[in-house]
């Protein structure tokens, strides 16, 4: 997917990103745009706003599974590392509860490769 497609696609979903991802220095980084719309769902965390940190979950879960392998790298390299779920209370724990199944398996194979890199 191009980042441009991402961008529409996450800004008529949630209309108070559209100026985030259709900045410059976003734009054309699929990984940028990932890495704005990880901090948005952190901040649905952080202000307790279950039913908004479900459905960016819904989001993302969709998304990740129309992915070419640009996009899935960018969930990597970005999405899954700026959620920072493991330093939010509860954060796994909503994970898991809240997350569909697919996106919640590809998260936790992120968390075991990232907990077992080489130092």
């Amino acid at each position: 997917m191009l980042p441009l497609q991402i961008a529409d696609e996450l800004t008529v979903v949630f209309p108070g990103l559209g100026r985030e991802l259709h900045a410059p220095a976003t734009m054309a980084s699929l990984a940028a745009q990932l890495a704005r719309f990880a901090a948005f769902t952190r901040g649905a965390l952080r202000g307790e706003q279950l039913g908004l940190l479900e459905h960016c979950f819904a989001v993302a879960d969709r998304l990740l599974q129309q992915a070419d392998d640009e996009l899935a790298a960018a969930f990597q390299d970005a999405y899954f590392p700026c959620l920072h779920l493991d330093v939010q209370p509860c954060g796994e724990r909503l994970a898991r509860q809240l997350m569909p199944v697919a996106l919640y398996l590809s998260y936790a194979r992120y968390q075991y490769a990232a907990a077992h890199r080489p130092a």
